[in-house]
């Protein structure tokens, strides 16, 4: 059999064109069955095609470098936004790391929303200790990120013009932490592109804690090798996450728009359907805290998946009437980006083997045999654990001088990390069935990002040493 044969049979059955054939050549009624298999297979491929340009954004992200710019003046004036709820354990930790940027102080205000805090909780008196502008928000119908978000900024235009008296407003978790050089980074990208939003590299600062933030943690170095380092290449619309978003002033100049579950997701539709240009600085870094226990980490990917079905629903139609309006491929990107693929594909094959075992319950031999469902989700699962390790191995070797975990610990943790996406499989499916709820993730991971930039220079100096050899 050559090659082409090969492809021909395999396309035959994929599509039920087999079945077709075979009762065409016997005289028999075509059964259901190949009706069927054509309908979601051809469904499939055709969600495929729409986002095959995906394999060229890994090919970029793996080879490709992400922009760099030059120096710009230390002129402009920022404003780092922090919701904040029951984080009196790391706040301080976020303060201090923003007081020891190498840009000039007077120039950076930092605002705290402790949102919704118990009475006993510190956070606001401690963010004010530390010299930060707090508002405290307090009603119990709003708690998330994006309703402090908007209440902080209705508190703060109350005594400044959010347009004219700053450049630029940062968002950031109160479990970050940046390095020393993070603003100026931050300050040349937005100088030199001009963009209304940039997105920083985010960072894990307890990867090592245990298994469960190692496979937390290794979802964020998969984002730089998936899309954004390609997006930056080609000048494309990012992705908005919540930290690490540098917002311009004139984004917010009536206030805080997004509210959802993931508000940064809504930003990122929105303002891509609205014309404006997001972008990326790699060389600007933030570290975050990752889930160190696994409900916490059903949790959030639970109330991500909600989020993100809210932002399809609310900003997908959106895109679509922007792109026929003024066609551009960031749209056509975000879109597609926004789009529940992986919860999409799943309820379609599950629906596809469930009517299959109906039809071979009727019909008998339709071509569907007895444990097909059940090799479909080890099929399903298999897919995913090996796909997912080979992308892991190939993000870790081309991420490692940010990896921060020890040789030994990632080479035992690879074979655990593609658990992510086993566990999300479930866990998203069910969350698009259930009330999903913002609920505050308990922080206490404290690190002088100093010591991450050292492990970090550390690593580049032997790659760089062994390179010479």
């Amino acid at each position: 059999m050559t090659f082409w044969d090969f492809i021909i049979k395999w396309l035959q059955n994929l599509l039920g064109l087999d079945l077709m054939l075979e009762a065409m050549q016997a005289g028999k009624p075509i059964p259901a069955q190949a009706y069927l298999n054509l309908a979601y297979s051809s469904l499939m491929l055709l969600l495929g095609a729409f986002v095959i340009f995906r394999v060229l954004y890994l090919i970029l992200g793996v080879f490709g470098h992400s922009k760099k710019y030059p120096m710009a003046p230390k002129d402009k004036r920022y404003c780092f936004i922090v919701p904040a709820r029951n984080e009196e354990l790391v706040i301080a930790n976020l303060i201090e790391s923003v007081r020891a940027l190498d840009y000039p102080q007077n120039l950076i205000d930092i605002m705290v929303i402790a949102d919704n805090c118990d009475p006993e909780d510190k956070t606001a008196e401690i963010a004010r200790a530390k010299g930060a502008i707090v508002f405290e928000h307090n009603d119990p119908n709003e708690r998330r990120a994006g309703f402090a978000l908007r209440y902080g900024f209705n508190e703060l235009a109350k005594t400044c013009d959010l347009v004219e008296d700053y450049y630029c407003y940062i968002r950031l978790d109160a479990d970050n932490v940046v390095p020393s050089d993070f603003l100026t980074h931050i300050n040349n990208c937005l100088q030199a592109t001009g963009a209304d939003e940039i997105e920083a590299y985010r960072n894990a600062k307890n990867l090592s804690e245990n298994w469960v933030t190692a496979i937390s943690g290794m979802n964020v170095y998969n984002h730089p090798i998936n899309s954004q380092r390609a997006r930056s290449m080609l000048d494309l619309n990012q992705e908005i996450y919540g930290p690490g978003a540098c917002y311009r002033s004139h984004l917010v100049k009536d206030g805080w728009l997004w509210d959802g579950l993931c508000e940064d997701a809504d930003a990122m539709a929105d303002l891509t359907a609205r014309g404006y240009k997001t972008g990326y600085c790699e060389e600007a870094q933030i570290y975050e805290e990752e889930p160190n226990r696994v409900g916490i980490f059903v949790r959030q990917q639970m109330r991500w998946t909600k989020g993100l079905w809210h932002t399809f629903f609310t900003f997908g139609p959106r895109l679509i009437k922007s792109f026929f309006k003024k066609p551009t491929w960031s749209k056509y990107d975000i879109f597609w980006q926004i789009f529940p693929y992986s919860q999409v594909t799943f309820f379609f094959g599950l629906t596809y083997q469930i009517i299959s075992l109906i039809l071979f319950g009727v019909y008998g031999d339709n071509g569907f045999n007895w444990w097909s469902f059940g090799n479909y989700i080890l099929t399903l699962l298999g897919g995913i654990y090996v796909t997912t390790f080979l992308l892991d191995l190939v993000t870790i070797i081309r991420e490692w001088k940010r990896f921060h975990l020890p040789l030994g610990k990632t080479i035992v943790y690879l074979f655990l990390f593609p658990l992510y996406q086993i566990i999300n499989l479930p866990v998203s499916t069910a969350a698009v069935f259930m009330r999903v709820k913002w609920k505050h993730i308990d922080h206490h991971f404290v690190i002088d990002p100093t010591v991450l930039v050292e492990e970090e220079k550390a690593k580049n100096s032997k790659k760089t040493a062994s390179a010479k050899q």
